[in-house]
């Protein structure tokens, strides 16, 4: 493979995302698309469309970005705490090297898609654990890092689709912006390019970067102003009680879902009604997201899900939530995300109780977050990140844990999607587990509902498709705790065929934390 001389620096997000990959630990992310094959699709539908998007190039950055270093030329040091922690990074040497993306003048994109076909009987279990076992492996760092698996044979005449790309030059937003270029809310719609062969010289023109020198020696002043308030705001919060308000960092208890990580993943999936959601929104004082509500669901299906296993804390679990910032370049890679901790108030037995805490915990992190400006507030976070990324390739990284879990919201499309006629049903994610972390709930809204994916290391948390059954019913618990009536979504909440959890009709036999029913059990696949 040819190379330009074309490279882009790897921000400190990035460089951690590389550096915290492990084998019981990779830092890759994946989304599982499911869909129903296009009318008049014949047997070999599957094999002509492998033999096609093998033969599309690959034009968008950075699916044709490769790992490279070149001699380092300038202070690092406003690359951040993390960067700078990097193991052999060195400043102002002149042998010192950075590790940048090299851009490729061409790819094979024969080495990066692969056709696989599910066991008899192809439903949501076989899926499930063909989909664990590809998202164990590592990406292959002496090419561009992303692949894309075809799984057909899903029962019901069906298709899923399975991509797996590095979290160091992916985040959500990302991955999202550039699949919208690869389908279409018309199923007549054909000639629609796979997400590698996007041309987006079509679609936008990233913004011309390079400052001048007086630019620069200002942004110095203002860096050195960010972490003086990241400083001032971290200890304010060291002042604050464990679990109450702004959470501090690295208070969360010890649990069952952090320890050593093995290589093993499990992916447990759910599908919720927005409907259903936002009515339980409008329903809290004051009003609660949708985000609000998915915390508090999530609560409550891991509070049963550890009560059943004899191992829920006394103190809550504390999730990390990451949010998306404003870029500000035209990087084509990279990362650009904050988090905030929330407390999902499993130590209340009563869901309306539970509800409001969380949604209590969560506008005072969110508070926080927007009391500083964004340089200052990724300062913070670098800061809060800095034990953990010290101790993550260490035999210690799952005794020095920010949070139990990471609980994502990714935005989807709301509309019904077609890829050349083949409608899509559901879409899940297979996020990273970070080391210490045996646990990560990533939510997709696509059309009304939201997609669950739940990927697990079982040697810890066996079994997440126990957590995605409790979390369907969940909603109706918080609905009759609340004192409203379910609303019903245009798409229902995945049906049989597609083999996810769904909210039980019948209602619960007890106030609090009723055991899933028998029928509820046998219409969700386990993985």
């Amino acid at each position: 493979m040819k190379s330009e001389n074309t490279t882009q620096r790897l921000n400190a997000q990035d460089e951690y995302f590389l550096d915290a990959d492990t084998p019981t630990a990779p830092t890759h992310v994946g989304g599982l698309e499911i869909y129903e094959l296009p009318p008049g699709a014949g047997r070999d539908f599957m094999q002509k469309y492998y033999a096609q998007i093998k033969r599309q190039p690959v034009r968008a950055e950075p699916f044709n970005y490769v790992l490279s270093t070149l001699a380092e030329e300038e202070d690092t040091g406003s690359q951040g705490l993390l960067a700078w922690m990097r193991p052999g990074q060195r400043r102002r040497k002149k042998d010192a090297t950075v590790r940048v993306w090299k851009r490729l003048e061409s790819v094979n994109p024969e080495e990066h898609i692969y056709l696989h076909a599910l066991p008899y009987p192809g439903g949501q279990r076989e899926l499930g654990e063909l989909v664990a076992r590809l998202h164990v492996n590592r990406l292959d760092r002496s090419r561009p890092l992303w692949e894309m698996h075809l799984i057909e044979g899903l029962e019901g005449g069906r298709y899923a689709v399975y991509m797996k790309l590095h979290h160091s030059q992916f985040d959500g937003k990302r991955g999202v912006s550039l699949a919208q270029y690869t389908r279409s809310t018309k199923p007549s719609a054909r000639g629609m390019p796979p997400i590698w062969a996007v041309d987006l010289s079509k679609h936008h023109e990233r913004a011309a970067g390079g400052k001048g020198s007086g630019a620069a020696e200002a942004g110095r002043l203002e860096q050195l102003a960010a972490w003086g308030k990241a400083l001032s705001k971290m200890r304010a919060v060291r002042g604050h009680k464990a679990g109450q308000g702004v959470i501090v960092p690295y208070t969360a208890p010890a649990s069952i879902l952090n320890g050593p990580l093995t290589p093993r993943r499990r992916l447990g999936t759910v599908s919720l009604s927005i409907p259903r959601v936002r009515a339980l929104g409008a329903a809290v004082e004051g009003g609660a997201t949708v985000n609000e509500i998915v915390l508090a669901v999530c609560g409550g299906a891991l509070r049963r899900y550890l009560k059943d296993r004899d191992a829920l804390p006394k103190e809550p679990l504390i999730a990390a939530c990451p949010v998306a910032l404003a870029r500000k370049d035209g990087a084509a890679a990279g990362n650009a995300v904050g988090q905030i901790l929330v407390s999902l108030e499993t130590h209340l037995g009563h869901p309306a109780q539970r509800l409001r805490g969380v949604v209590a915990s969560s506008r005072a992190n969110k508070a926080l977050m927007q009391s500083l400006d964004q340089d200052a507030y990724f300062n913070y976070l670098n800061l809060t990140m800095m034990p953990q990324a010290l101790v993550a390739k260490t035999r210690y990284g799952h005794k020095v844990l920010n949070a139990n879990l990471v609980i994502s919201n990714v935005p989807g499309p709301r509309e019904t999607q077609y890829v050349n006629g083949a409608r899509m049903e559901a879409m899940y994610a297979a996020s990273l587990l970070l080391p210490g972390q045996a646990l990560n709930i990533t939510v997709s809204n696509f059309g009304d509902n939201l997609d669950v994916g739940i990927l697990a290391c079982p040697d810890l948390c066996p079994s997440p498709q126990r957590i995605a059954v409790f979390a369907g019913e969940e909603l109706a618990i918080l609905e009759k705790a609340m004192g409203i009536e379910p609303v019903r979504a245009k798409r229902e909440v995945q049906s049989k065929k597609a083999g996810t959890a769904r909210a039980p009709r019948n209602k619960p036999k007890t106030k609090t934390e009723p055991k899933p029913s028998k029928k509820a059990r046998s219409k969700t696949a386990s993985s």
